[in-house]
């Protein structure tokens, strides 16, 4: 497909993700998309393609318009069906989180949810904020910092992991992959860590234009840490690149963490639900 007959397909896919926009605009690069369905008019306005690579297949739907969802999801269904019978690649499909039916469906077939949840951005116009950070002491990642990091972050997480099902304490139960994640995103200058004499109050992390956590301890939150240390990395990032959009990624049952953000100048801009199929046998 041309490059200029792309950008509406591009447009609908970067409802879901900025992401999920770059992936496919990649692989049309490529000639690695096939568009399945794609209409800009009638009952169901929207796309449905995947793009793939040798490793994988990401599947991706984002309407605007389903009001004849019934052939919409048989189509959906008739298309993904012969990669789950026939394919040993790693399957994926990432669907526009308003398309509640599609969601459905998708899980319907046995995919199962990685993380649903919204994409902020920046509002660069906003006023920015005075350098609050007087009362703490800011420094980087050093390995000899390891156990506090996973203090700070299991017990940050722990409530959200919980009230979601989802496995607590999982820096605990891999010191070495987190010492592994933190070295790397530290050597790129993308770790602050925030402290009050010898305790680890908070930190962020941050990777290119993207913030990844920002996380305060149980018994420093509600004392205005959490804006502290946002304000920092943002200020630390527009330093870095000048201009440049500014994204993070909230999950859909962090309601505290949306409003968080959103009182912060953050913006939503996208709106996402990924999914992978699970593959035992592959």
């Amino acid at each position: 497909m041309e490059q200029e007959n792309s950008k509406p397909i591009l447009q609908l896919v970067s409802l879901i993700s900025t992401g999920a926009e770059d992936y496919v605009r990649e692989a049309f690069a490529k000639q690695k998309v096939t568009v399945v369905y794609h209409e800009e008019s009638g009952d169901n306005q929207g796309v449905f393609c995947l793009a793939e690579d040798d490793d994988c297949v990401i599947a991706y739907a984002a309407f605007i318009r389903t009001d004849g969802i019934g052939s919409l999801l048989k189509m959906i269904e008739d298309s993904i069906k012969p990669y789950i019978a026939e394919e040993c690649r790693e399957l994926c499909c990432n669907v526009y989180g308003g398309n509640k039916k599609i969601i459905e469906c998708i899980r319907s077939l046995g995919f199962t949810s990685d993380m649903e949840g919204y994409q902020f951005k920046y509002d660069l116009s906003s006023p920015g904020s005075l350098d609050e950070t007087s009362v703490l002491w800011e420094q980087g990642f050093t390995p000899d910092m390891l156990e506090p990091f996973i203090v700070l972050f299991d017990g940050a997480y722990h409530q959200l992991l919980q009230d979601n099902g989802w496995e607590t304490d999982r820096y605990q139960k891999d010191p070495e992959h987190f010492l592994r994640a933190l070295t790397r995103y530290e050597s790129a200058g993308g770790v602050r860590s925030f402290w009050l004499q010898s305790q680890l109050v908070g930190a962020y992390i941050s990777e290119g234009q993207y913030i990844r956590d920002v996380v305060v301890a149980p018994e420093f939150q509600n004392r205005g840490f959490g804006r502290i240390l946002l304000q920092s990395c943002v200020n630390r990032m527009s330093s870095l690149l000048p201009g440049r959009p500014i994204y993070l990624r909230v999950a859909a049952s962090n309601q505290g963490a949306k409003r968080f953000y959103e009182r912060n100048h953050f913006v939503e801009c996208c709106y996402f639900a990924e999914h992978t199929y699970p593959r035992p046998d592959c």
